[in-house]
């Protein structure tokens, strides 16, 4: 799709609202679908993994196999608190961010490492991740954008990550930066969760050279946006990424259970053995609670109301600690593994995840 601004070869990226572009216009990919009214040409488009000339091994089709992470074999049991670390250098010391991440390690499974969302500087995530990897017993992921980065730089990136022992990866584009300077997107997330598979199953890379890894398999995830207007077009995205080699999903946050459920309902119609970690981000502010109506998520007037209470009470803890007590309620025989977001906010994430991890355990 040469007019997509983001160079993507394998659908829309997960910047697009209804038929928008994140960067400018209609979305080419979203158009493309709704010309197409025929599900099985849909199927074939919208499912099949396309690849750069360059890659020379095209015909791998990654297979499943068993759990070789800590993560991984919580996530098959199910019942996985994932928190996502967020750290910008500006305004946080790094010795205190791991002080308190050591603290946090007594409730969390996995600490998600991210990389730059939304296009802001956060501290490189294979390094924070080796840091993390030393405070206790938990789990770590890192997260790996394609975004300004050259297929060159994304396999020594890999190479590294999987000899240093982190093989928990989750697979994004990355969002479109405020500043768009020398922004440019060399592969999409299809092409990156190939290519690891190739590194870490078959120890090559793109060009079909040789790497030197030993046994070191990769546990893959990607993202999803499951209030996209159009949903097939989202689960077929997802199922394109679980031929790639992916193993997990993660979605957008959710407070709109239903979407969820029809989320994830249709994706295992396709494959019955994909992981779904529902994704859930604190809701810190009245205004925050504003902001997810933009972005089309919208929680029921009593919830509504309750919520709104507590948070100009300042008691954003129980506001929290309901709703997700009915989120996990509401989709637990789809999914009992989360990943928590508090925006950077780890002191509140302290006093949270501890009534979240006792929530989880009363299963």
């Amino acid at each position: 799709m040469g007019s997509c601004p983001k160079n993507m070869l394998n659908g829309p990226c997960g910047g697009y609202r209804d038929t928008q572009c994140e960067v400018s216009g209609e979305c080419v990919w979203v158009k493309l679908y709704a010309s197409l009214h025929d599900h099985i040409k849909r199927y074939e488009v919208f499912t099949k993994v396309n690849l750069r000339p360059y890659f020379k091994l095209k015909d791998y089709y990654p297979p499943s196999r068993r759990a070789l992470s800590k993560f991984m074999r919580l996530l098959n049991k199910g019942n996985v608190l994932i928190y996502e670390v967020f750290s910008q250098p500006t305004n946080q010391d790094l010795p205190n961010i791991l002080n308190t991440l050591s603290r946090l390690s007594a409730y969390v499974d996995v600490f998600a490492i991210v990389d730059s969302p939304m296009g802001l500087k956060t501290y490189d995530q294979l390094t924070l991740g080796l840091l993390t990897k030393t405070l206790g017993d938990s789990d770590v992921m890192i997260n790996i954008a394609s975004r300004n980065k050259s297929v060159e730089e994304l396999t020594k990136y890999l190479i590294t990550s999987l000899n240093c022992d982190i093989r928990n990866l989750l697979i994004v584009t990355g969002d479109w930066p405020r500043n768009t300077a020398g922004t440019y997107f060399e592969l999409d997330s299809t092409q990156l969760t190939y290519l690891c598979r190739l590194i870490s199953d078959l120890g090559f890379d793109y060009s079909g050279r040789q790497v030197n890894l030993g046994s070191r398999p990769a546990h893959i995830g990607v993202t999803a946006n499951q209030y996209s207007n159009y949903l097939e077009l989202e689960v077929l995205r997802c199922v394109r990424k679980l031929r790639a080699g992916a193993e997990f999903v993660v979605t957008q946050p959710i407070y709109n259970t239903s979407r969820f459920r029809q989320f994830v309902t249709s994706l295992k119609s396709y494959s019955q053995d994909v992981h779904v970690v529902a994704a859930y981000a604190v809701i810190d502010s009245v205004r925050r609670l504003e902001t997810l109506t933009t972005l089309g998520i919208n929680l029921n007037s009593s919830e509504r109301e309750r919520i709104t209470h507590l948070l100009r009470a300042n008691d954003v803890i129980t506001a929290n600690e309901f709703l997700f007590m009915k989120t996990l309620e509401d989709v637990k025989d789809l999914s009992s593994s989360f990943y928590i977001s508090t925006y950077g906010k780890r002191e509140l994430a302290l006093e949270l995840l501890s009534r979240i991890r006792g929530c989880m355990k009363n299963l």
